[in-house]
């Protein structure tokens, strides 16, 4: 019997050995992840898989439940809780047969999107004196490290595609309710969204179908794909600068532009500028901050030891938000959300950076636009998936592609499709 799964769990357990420096994973589960990885390899010798992510290596956020596994969030006042039932989507990936190898870290309470989480940062394998984006970076480090290939992370204003963006990974954003929330710790009901993060963007839509519980999605034919992308005008946003891209992230932006005409695509201009995503992007996370603070009024006033001066500031801001001002928020977000979808509606897609800039140094101040071009397809409940674009250097940039709402499989494959031309 060919012992693929256990090989593949023995070499990625020596590679988190080796690399514990990065600071990914904050709990293994080795035992249950060998048994798992026995049984897989069982299956796979009687050619009876479960799926197609059968006998995959899996990585989960900290604020999935697990059970037996901590489930914290990344929160000081949640220490030693530990889950008492699967969520939908880990059962769902028990019974499709991936391997459960442990949970990483994450920014704390998944409300931000530097990297640093409650037991220090995050390291970005490409350079690991930069940002691994957040809230979800443990997961993206662990996958830039070839720890594995499959990971679990979260997007609210952008989670798993800033992360993704930074390290070189893919990674989708669903569309809202694609996949289960059952088991997620909340951040804001109406942006939380559990997200399918791989080491290549071909392995997106498998991963994708089995949390999404959809039990008959072979992949389309490149031929089919490719049918898809000159059936309808791509849009492709012409004001990245204006909306602080920096020339490095232009440069690949443009070339992965190139990529989508030598397909065939017709690109069509589309100026995003005038929408002002960052004043959404600040809409956005002030009624996130102020959901999250309605979660802990009665924890912060108890022990405000428990959360860190950065995250207490976010929290108090939170709960000051009258109801006037609460509802201009969620007006400012509305006008947005519909000016995009009609934008939308001549389109199969839109392009965009996933993020301005690429990762920057710890050392250094963090960037206040990490979410200002995410926000976009949250904002307008539209599924939007990062798909790396090679730099040539040790510091990736993703290219964002967006499609209507329900359209996630498109997402998935024409980021397959972008990257298998790179």
């Amino acid at each position: 019997m060919t012992q693929t799964s256990i090989l593949a769990l023995d070499r990625a357990l020596e590679k988190i050995r080796d690399d514990d420096a990065l600071n990914a994973w904050s709990h293994l589960a080795l035992e249950e992840a060998r048994k798992a990885a026995i049984e897989s390899d069982s299956r796979l010798a009687a050619g009876a898989p479960r799926s197609a992510i059968e006998g995959h290596l899996v990585a989960l956020k900290g604020n999935i439940a697990v059970r037996g596994w901590p489930y914290e969030g990344g929160l000081l006042n949640r220490r030693g809780i530990v889950a008492e039932h699967d969520a939908t989507l880990v059962r769902r990936l028990r019974e499709a047969g991936a391997i459960l190898v442990g949970q990483t870290r994450m920014d704390a309470g998944a409300l931000g999107a530097e990297g640093r989480s409650i037991d220090g940062p995050i390291r970005n394998p490409r350079r690991t004196t930069h940002s691994v984006g957040g809230s979800s970076g443990g997961c993206a480090a662990a996958l830039a490290a070839g720890h594995v290939d499959l990971a679990i992370g979260t997007d609210t204003i952008g989670s798993v595609r800033i992360p993704a963006s930074f390290c070189g990974i893919a990674s989708l954003k669903p569309s809202p309710g694609r996949i289960t929330l059952d088991g997620v710790l909340p951040v804001h009901p109406d942006f939380d969204h559990p997200g399918p993060m791989t080491y290549r963007s071909n392995l997106l839509r498998p991963l994708l179908s089995v949390l999404a519980g959809l039990t008959h999605s072979p992949s389309e034919p490149l031929s089919s794909i490719d049918q898809r992308l000159v059936s309808r005008p791509i849009g492709f946003m012409v004001d990245a600068e204006a909306l602080g891209s920096t020339p490095r992230v232009v440069q690949h932006y443009q070339r992965g532009l190139d990529r989508l005409r030598s397909l065939g695509a017709t690109l069509v201009p589309i100026a995003l500028a005038p929408l002002d995503p960052a004043k959404t992007r600040r809409a956005v996370f002030s009624l996130c901050e102020h959901a999250m603070a309605v979660q802990h009024r009665d924890e912060l006033a108890r022990k405000p030891e428990n959360y860190s001066p950065e995250l207490r500031a976010m929290l108090e801001y939170g709960a000051s938000l009258t109801r006037a001002k609460l509802d201009d928020f969620q007006s400012r977000v509305r006008a947005f959300a519909d000016a995009v979808q009609n934008l939308m509606q001549p389109l199969g897609a839109l392009v965009l950076p996933t993020t301005p800039g690429q990762a920057f140094d710890y050392d250094g101040p963090t960037p206040t636009d990490l979410a200002d071009l995410t926000v976009v397809a949250t904002a307008a409940g539209l599924p939007a998936a990062s798909v790396p674009l090679s730099t040539g250097d040790d510091l990736p940039v993703g290219l964002q592609i967006v499609a209507a709402r329900g359209e996630d499989l498109l997402c998935c494959d024409l980021a397959s499709r972008l990257e298998s031309v790179a």
